[in-house]
């Protein structure tokens, strides 16, 4: 999980200048960056003015609620079986302890109701635009408000996250620049290709650059879409909300079976999240900038999406109740076993 940019403990650093790294991985929109352009199922709806995209956190989204759904009760319970065994013993070094104990506790609870905020009772996602035709970007922050910036004038360089080579992904950064071209006075991450590496980084950056700056670049990325994500001006539903929980894995059948108690509370945490989000709605003036022909032969949303195949919901529906069943066989052998 990486939640880069999201929340106040992680929110990108602005006021500042360019890093070195930033200046050597820079992404030159004039220059083809791969031959195998992917989506990445980044796109939300595309045509000949303009294309949406999602933002970096909404593969992932549901994660950080079912550990804090899951890990908060727990950390109430250390609490008050720490202040019970020193009520108890009444002794010196007991009273000690608890007064280490239960702040620490209480302070991962704080941490757990936080984990749960980074996704639930905000935005269903925060979709980022492309309009062609004036060569302006729009982008939704998680506060609501909307970044509006030149495509040409955009510093757009690639980013490492993550702490190890395990947890390491590239995301495509955009930097806002003041007028001296050094000092970033915004941050928004143009495109994230979940649980990728380098090469699908700029698989995808290809696929967006190719938009913007190729002249068949709307007819190319109208072809190769396949599927639009169903969040144009709605919740995202069950279905594809499961469906889009289990696709990491969808060359491994075998291996999403084999976690699919986790992928279970993830797709939970994705229903809770989702359904206690609002729908984001950009300004009347962004919408009045990205007009669309109503006779545009290049238009695609969630509405040309073809049916699934078994193994793109059937196998996944029988993982989530395999799932289901490990998750409430575990629950019921700890409730027997704490009573």
């Amino acid at each position: 999980m990486d939640y880069t940019g999201l929340g106040k403990f992680a929110a990108y650093k602005v006021n500042r200048p360019l890093t070195e790294e930033e200046r050597n991985r820079r992404l030159n929109p004039k220059q083809p960056a791969s031959d195998a352009p992917l989506d990445w199922l980044s796109v939300i709806r595309v045509n000949s003015t303009y294309m949406e995209l999602v933002d970096r956190w909404y593969a992932m989204k549901g994660s950080t609620v079912w550990l804090g759904v899951v890990f908060a009760p727990a950390t109430l319970i250390g609490a008050l079986v720490f202040l019970w065994a020193a009520v108890k013993h009444n002794e010196l070094g007991g009273w000690i302890f608890a007064a280490f104990a239960i702040p620490f506790c209480i302070l991962a609870f704080c941490f757990c109701l936080y984990g749960i905020r980074l996704d639930a009772f905000r935005q269903t996602h925060y979709p980022i635009r492309l309009n062609r035709k004036t060569r302006q970007v729009y982008a939704y922050r998680p506060d609501g408000s909307v970044i509006q910036a030149s495509w040409d004038k955009l510093f757009i360089c690639a980013v490492t996250t993550g702490s190890s080579q395990m947890t390491s992904a590239e995301d495509i950064r955009a930097h806002v620049l003041a007028e001296d071209g050094e000092t970033v006075k915004d941050t928004f991450t143009l495109g994230y290709p979940y649980l990728g590496n380098r090469e699908g980084m700029l698989q995808l950056w290809e696929y967006i650059r190719r938009y913007m700056e190729e002249p068949d670049g709307v007819q190319k990325n109208y072809k190769q879409t396949e599927i639009c994500m169903p969040i144009d001006g709605r919740r995202e539903g069950l279905v594809f909300g499961l469906v889009r929980t289990f696709t990491p894995m969808a060359k491994w059948p075998l291996m999403q079976l084999l976690v699919s108690p986790l992928w279970t509370l993830t797709t939970l945490g994705r229903w809770f999240a989702m359904y206690t989000c609002k729908v984001p709605r950009w300004p009347e003036e962004v919408d009045a900038a990205c007009q669309v022909d109503p006779d545009d032969p290049y238009r695609k949303d969630w509405r040309d999406n073809g049916k699934y195949d078994f193994w793109e919901l059937g196998w996944p529906l029988i993982c989530f109740i395999v799932g289901l069943t490990v998750i409430g066989v575990g629950i019921t052998m700890l409730v027997r076993a704490a009573f």
